[in-house]
């Protein structure tokens, strides 16, 4: 057939190229003003002309660049443009063989639902024909198949191992394509509650249309690979059944009787197949009773429910019948009573590193005079150079010591947790407080006074040596921050503390604040 064209464009190459660019035009203005109305009315005929004219087109432009390049001499590019122009043929033959065949589906399917035939298929279907036609043009110039796949043998490998999941998609797609589970048109409900009805069906997914007008992209892997409940179409029965619970002292028949009566009512309740009406659970109270009803389509299920629903309530209220709540035994025994308590100031002192120091009559005396108090995270205990008059003992919580540095930045030098204490320095030196004690979370604190320690080292003297050593370690280690941050150092000597803890009894205290009001 090539060899036919190549003559006729050597002798009448004029007459073809006017043929040529006349169909051209004739295409393009039908389509630009006719195409629609010729899609709609005689679809068929269009894709066979296409079907029969393209090919030919293709061969009567190839001829003619073949009668050029003859003309300039150019003998070398004849069998280039004689394999190409074949080549093109086949293609655009399957090409529109294909779109004749899905024409005729569509047709089949219905002029005003052309949705009805997946994408899916119809890609696969003009991908076989332009592969058959390839596959003539190769059987035609003598090659064979079984060559060619077994030197591409190794790039399918490499591809299907990197495209494993999409080609996993793909082919899911032809099995639900083959299989047809499902149509589109559809509503199908997944097995994690969700419920669509089918728009599309291309290579890679299946697209579902939901109540909300939300559309759902599910991988055609996981349709074929999972169960689902194929609700149907419009035009296909749905046959829901409910139940409802009725008082076991109405007698079953006339209650059957109720519902029966109330389902016929129902407008959208199908009358054949009639609704039927069935005792499903006597075993318990109240008794159960079944209804399955038919409705038109599955898009009806929710104005037929609630339309069964109220003649079903009316039915029973106008029989003086109520709907029995379901009815449970219950066995009760009377419970131990929980008491959280936090931990008694006793218990808590107890913990404290001077504890042993002390008697069990002087902790339970410090014990009464000191009380609990709270303070929220973020809330500022002790400020950095405030005196104190009382120390305070963690219970429960986190309290962060920190120090300004001379840029005033703050820097966190120590996390007191349950059982350190923390201002007896500033209450027993009668210095400003070198540190800023914050709550770093909930903090539950004992508060010990000024007064209270007065009392105890009144009747133990010799506690004071105790108490000197504990503030010099503190002292110590307030210097050695205080030097670190480039801030003034007052030294205070072991002796210096001794007598200022001694003068506690002689010195009045300048506060007024009572352990009543800690903050």
């Amino acid at each position: 057939m090539m060899i036919l064209f190549e003559r006729l464009a050597h002798l009448y190459w004029h007459i073809l190229l006017v043929l040529f660019l006349v169909f051209i035009l004739w295409r393009a203005g039908s389509r630009l003003f006719q195409g629609r109305w010729l899609a709609k009315r005689l679809p068929i005929t269009l894709a066979v002309s296409d079907l029969i004219l393209f090919p030919l087109l293709a061969l009567v432009a190839g001829s003619l660049v073949l009668t050029v390049v003859r003309g300039l001499e150019l003998t070398e590019l004849d069998v280039a443009i004689q394999t190409a122009t074949l080549v093109v043929s086949y293609l655009v033959a399957g090409w529109f063989l294909a779109r004749l065949i899905e024409v005729i589906l569509l047709r089949r399917a219905g002029e005003d639902l052309p949705e009805r035939v997946p994408k899916l298929v119809v890609g696969l279907i003009y991908g076989v024909l332009m592969l058959i036609g390839l596959a003539l043009f190769f059987w035609q110039r003598g090659y064979s198949f079984a060559g060619i796949w077994l030197s591409t043998g190794v790039a399918a490998a490499v591809l299907g191992l990197a495209l494993q999941r999409t080609l996993g998609d793909l082919f899911s797609g032809i099995a639900l394509g083959i299989e047809r589970p499902f149509k589109l048109g559809d509503w199908v409900e997944l097995r994690d509650g969700t419920v669509g009805q089918v728009i599309d069906l291309n290579w890679r997914a299946t697209r579902l249309r939901g109540w909300d007008n939300a559309t759902h992209v599910v991988p055609n892997s996981k349709m074929a690979g999972e169960p689902l409940k194929n609700l149907h179409d419009d035009q296909h029965l749905f046959a829901p059944w409910y139940f409802v619970r009725i008082p076991a002292e109405v007698d079953p028949r006339f209650a059957t009787a109720l519902i029966l009566d109330a389902a016929l009512r129902c407008e959208n309740v199908l009358k054949f197949p009639n609704p039927i009406v069935r005792l499903a659970d006597a075993t318990s109270i109240p008794y159960q009773y079944m209804v399955w009803i038919h409705l038109k389509n599955y898009p009806a299920v929710f104005r037929g429910r609630e339309e069964l629903f109220r003649e079903i309530h009316w039915a029973l209220q106008r029989a003086g019948i109520s709907l029995a709540p379901e009815v449970h035994e219950l066995r009760t025994r009377r419970a131990e009573r929980v008491q959280a308590e936090p931990p008694t100031i006793l218990l808590a002192l107890k913990g404290m590193d001077i504890a042993g120091q002390l008697t069990q009559d002087e902790l339970e005396q410090v014990a009464a005079r000191s009380a609990y108090c709270h303070f929220d995270s973020g809330h500022i205990i002790l400020a950095e150079g405030a005196p104190s008059d009382a120390f305070y003992v963690i219970v429960g919580g986190l309290v962060e010591a920190a120090i300004t540095l001379p840029d005033r930045t703050r820097k966190v030098t120590e996390i007191l947790g349950p059982s350190h204490h923390f201002g007896i320095t500033s209450m027993l030196t009668d210095e400003p407080s070198f540190l800023e004690l914050r709550a770093k979370s909930d903090v539950n604190l004992i508060r010990i006074d000024l007064d209270c320690v007065r009392s105890l080292l009144a009747t133990r003297p010799e506690l004071a040596e105790r108490l000197a050593g504990i503030v010099k370690e503190r002292v110590d280690a307030a210097e050695a921050a205080r030097a670190a941050s480039r801030q003034p150092v007052g030294r205070l000597s072991l002796r210096d503390i001794r007598q200022r803890i001694e003068g506690l009894m002689t010195r009045q205290s300048r506060f007024t604040r009572r352990p009543s009001d800690p903050r």
